[in-house]
């Protein structure tokens, strides 16, 4: 099954294949062949084993050959390679015509392998000495990949990325990746980061989603987006650090190598001009309670103004006053490495920076109590400029919401008031985004509010007029969030016109469907040059709730909400950050009457974050809940909000009453900041922006645990 399973993957692969056409036309008898041999090392001075495979007609003919080196991980020896099927894959390759014949040399590390030594001894130099004389050898053409597994991967970069000009690709299988594990001068993380070149070998990284070397292959991923190298990742689904995954996908790792030996070296993609601008923006520590600026407010600074509120940085003094601002000579200035640090430290005060110069944990001011990216003409501090950093076009902003339920209160409120009344405290702000997110809890249902035979939750049963669903339309929603443990209260058939009905006006759907599978799909937006990944899920039921395939569950199959079930999520987070720039989750969790998260909270939403979430997003909460700047260990700082609190609900406690949405900012493939949108529903059925000390107080009671920041 592995020889068929090989032949079937590599007759998928068609680049090369004129090379090993040419090469399978003057063909022999003679088949490859595995060796084990030795050779005396000018290292150590002592003979060291070595596996080399030799492709048909080598003994025979005189063509000269691609080598690839692999590396065993530790623990291993030269016969890990083979022995894990790559041999026999690669000689499928061959006969199919889809893999060019190549050279493959597998050396036993020994000791030397495992030692963190970098002196006269040690193994990166052995390796080198090693190819040296196999390059007397054997028939090599010059081009050379390099290729490990495990500690062999921390070799195969450790060497690949200081020599990049000798070899056309560097993989990794679960590599090992550690920053305090090998001093920087020596170590892959580093060595990675200050790579500044024209051309790079072919990349590649892959694991499972339980494989222990995670954290430092996330890391190396991190550098690699940071720095736009092109790079290909792979996630396996319940990979884990083991011969008998890494077995699976030998297939996978020939096809990356065959590919480097027949396709040019890739070129990083230069800047493409941009009809941006250069933007510069207010903002603040994102624990500061400040939200807006008043426009008369910034033309008085660069009018030359005293602002006792204001921090910049030197750099920024000088860059504004080569744009003709000269400050106000009493304005606090600080050395650039310090700004954050003096922003967090104070209270109440902002700062002015370019836009590309923000970052999570800076937070965006608005002008006149709305963004700034909206109001750019008239703005001062947008200019021409030969080196732009801002363009409109790679600009994708998502607005998060929490819980919706045109229900109860909320129901008679609307009918009370009108629609256009309920969406004109925040029409104008939402609709600025590329998508606006709804929690919707409850169904359209024939009839309501009267209660039915298919209500599923009794007299705790919610649901939706047909004609309160225009609402929707009013505030330009182009996602709806469908977990909701209420959204099946009215009977699976209201559950499933409802999805029906979004869907026909254009809604996008995510969290919940027809079945499991519809349910737990994410999705997919592309949108300005980012490409988010979004799942949605209820952590809670009930059970009825809950979309199932099973026939045998108690209730048989079912549509309804995605369950947040843990082992589903550990394996979908990874594999879609590995495939796009930002991944958003969405979740009901358990309802709980703090504004602080519990320890189960902080456990939960900090392990998603952990598993490939940028974004997770409490939106089942009936009150604001905390915020989090989580720093993974992939190097990241993932945002976390544990509850947004109430959005369109007929509550009325001071908490309940007041929400936040959230405006996430992605610039050119990444979350760049996050916006806040402090609120207050009027009427049981308006939300709008607070206002005045209302605002100040709210905000300040919701950040003021700055060590969250």
């Amino acid at each position: 099954m592995r020889h068929l399973f090989m032949l079937m993957f590599a007759l998928s692969w068609l680049g090369g294949l004129s090379q090993a056409q040419t090469l399978k036309e003057a063909s022999c008898e003679e088949t490859g062949a595995l060796h084990s041999e030795t050779y005396t090392s000018s290292i150590t001075r002592r003979d060291h084993r070595y596996a080399v495979y030799l492709p048909p007609c080598y003994t025979s003919g005189v063509a000269a050959y691609p080598v690839l080196l692999l590396l065993h991980g530790s623990n291993a020896n030269d016969s890990q390679w083979a022995r894990l099927g790559f041999i026999d894959a690669l000689e499928a390759g061959i006969r199919a015509g889809s893999a060019p014949p190549m050279i493959v040399l597998m050396p036993y590390g020994s000791a030397e392998a495992n030692q963190n030594r970098f002196d006269t001894t040690s193994y990166d130099r052995i390796l080198l000495d090693f190819l040296e004389q196999m390059s007397l050898r054997y028939r090599g053409s010059g081009s050379q990949a390099i290729g490990g597994i495990s500690r062999g991967g921390f070799w195969a970069y450790q060497i690949g990325l200081r020599h990049a000009d000798d070899f056309v690709a560097i993989g990794g299988h679960s590599p090992y990746f550690d920053r305090a594990h090998v001093a920087s001068a020596h170590n892959p993380l580093h060595i990675a980061e200050s790579l500044d070149r024209e051309s790079y070998p072919r990349l590649w990284l892959d694991r499972g989603t339980a494989d222990h070397a995670v954290p430092g292959i996330e890391q190396m991923r991190v550098i690699f987006q940071r720095a736009k190298l092109p790079h290909e990742y792979v996630v396996h689904p319940g990979g884990t650090h083991s011969e008998d995954s890494w077995s699976q996908h030998v297939g996978a790792y020939l096809d990356f190598y065959a590919r480097a030996f027949s396709e040019p070296r890739p070129i990083p993609e230069p800047a493409a001009a941009s009809a941006g601008v250069e933007l510069w923006l207010p903002a603040v520590d994102f624990g500061e309670t400040m939200l807006s600026l008043d426009r008369a407010e910034l033309d008085a600074i660069l009018a030359g103004e005293a602002e006792d509120r204001l921090i910049i940085s030197e750099s920024t003094q000088s860059r504004l006053a080569a744009h003709g601002f000269q400050l106000h000579a009493d304005i606090e200035i600080v050395d650039d490495l310090r700004l954050f640090n003096a922003l967090w430290l104070s209270t109440g005060k902002f700062t002015l920076l370019p836009f590309d110069e923000l970052h999570m944990r800076l937070r965006p001011l608005w002008l006149d109590d709305a963004p700034v990216v909206d109001q750019l003409a008239g703005y001062q501090l947008v200019f021409e400029s030969d080196a732009p950093n801002y363009d409109p076009n790679k600009l994708t902003r998502i607005t998060l919401s929490g819980t919706t339920a045109l229900a109860r209160h909320t129901l008679t409120a609307l009918d009370e008031m009108g629609l256009q009344q309920a969406a004109s405290g925040i029409q104008d702000y939402v609709r600025l985004a590329d998508y606006f997110h709804i929690a919707n809890e409850a169904s359209i249902a024939p009839g309501c509010p009267q209660l039915n035979d298919a209500a599923l939750a009794g007299q705790s049963s919610l649901c939706m007029k047909r004609e309160h669903a225009d609402l929707f339309g009013l505030l330009g929603v182009d996602v709806v969030d469908v977990s909701g443990n209420h959204i099946a209260d009215f009977g699976y058939e209201s559950f499933i016109n409802t999805l029906d009905h979004f869907a026909a006006q254009g809604i996008q759907l995510v969290g919940g469907g027809r079945d499991q599978v519809s349910a737990r799909s994410p999705l997919i937006l592309q949108q300005n040059g980012s490409s988010i990944a979004w799942l949605a899920c209820n952590a809670v039921g009930p059970a009825y709730a809950l979309a199932n395939d099973d026939p045998e569950s108690a209730l048989g199959r079912r549509p309804g909400a995605a369950f947040c079930n843990k082992a589903w999520l550990h394996e979908a987070l990874p594999v879609l950050a590995s495939q796009h720039d930002v991944v958003l989750l969405t979740l009901q969790f358990r309802e709980f009457s703090g504004f602080e998260p519990n320890e189960r909270h902080i456990h939960d939403y900090q392990a998603y974050a952990e598993w490939g979430a940028d974004v997770v997003i409490g939106t089942a909460q009936h009150q604001s809940m905390s915020i989090e700047l989580y720093q993974t260990r992939r190097g990241e700082i993932a945002y976390i909000h544990y509850g947004l609190g109430n959005l369109f609900f007929d509550q009325e406690l001071w908490g309940q009453r007041r929400f936040f949405m959230d405006t996430l900012y992605l610039y050119d493939g990444r979350l760049l900041a996050v916006e806040l949108f402090p609120g207050i529903i009027d009427g049981r059925a308006r939300p709008r922006l607070l206002e005045g000390e209302d605002r100040f107080n709210f905000l300040h009671f919701m950040l003021i645990q700055k060590s969250s920041f």
